[in-house]
């Protein structure tokens, strides 16, 4: 069975804070500071792509609230077609859909522990919840705006693929540490 990667979008392919609004529910947009901006969803998804090319046996669940909050269908249709191409299901599937688990980490491992699937590993800025003996198992930028871009995220999705995909212990690599503002971030919001 192919590898998986459990893929997030918002702080991920592009920063976290994204809504839709009554009048337009099937227009998801970047929020910052309470206001909608111009910013563009799925920015990084390139990056993403690149990231991948060498790892053509790794396929994408979705772990994405935009399953549930827009379908399926909807979110698998954001991707570019080289990303959409690996896609093979959602972790927001039947049972998980009428009644969510409290935690990602729980949502991920049970889909993982119902397909079988042996290597993975998971790609979101949520880490709330992942046990730390299981922190190995989660690449999570931990700055929300930046994302995937976020200096140092894309090298260590990068080891952490080569080990999945070599079949090494990912238990080896070692997480980047949760982000902590500075002061300068916390005042002027550029975290």
């Amino acid at each position: 069975m192919s590898p998986i990667l459990y893929l997030d979008y918002d702080g991920v392919l592009h920063p976290a804070d994204v809504r839709v609004t009554r009048e337009e529910p099937l227009r998801p947009r970047i929020y910052e500071g309470g206001r909608p901006t111009d910013c563009p969803l799925f920015e990084h998804a390139p990056l993403l792509e690149r990231l991948l090319e060498p790892f053509p046996d790794v396929r994408i669940s979705l772990a994405t609230s935009w399953v549930r909050a827009l379908g399926y269908k909807f979110a698998v249709q954001q991707l570019p077609p080289a990303l959409r191409a690996r896609v093979v299901g959602t972790i927001w599937q039947g049972w998980l859909l009428q009644v969510p688990p409290l935690r990602r980490h729980d949502a991920v491992t049970t889909d993982a522990e119902e397909r079988k699937v042996p290597r993975w590993l998971a790609l979101d800025d949520d880490v709330e919840g992942w046990p730390a003996e299981r922190r190995h198992l989660v690449v999570a930028p931990t700055n929300s705006w930046q994302g995937l871009a976020q200096p140092g995220v894309a090298d260590e999705l990068s080891e952490a693929l080569g080990l999945l995909c070599s079949g090494k212990p990912l238990e080896s690599r070692i997480p980047m540490e949760p982000h902590f503002p500075s002061t300068v971030d916390r005042l002027f919001g550029s975290d």
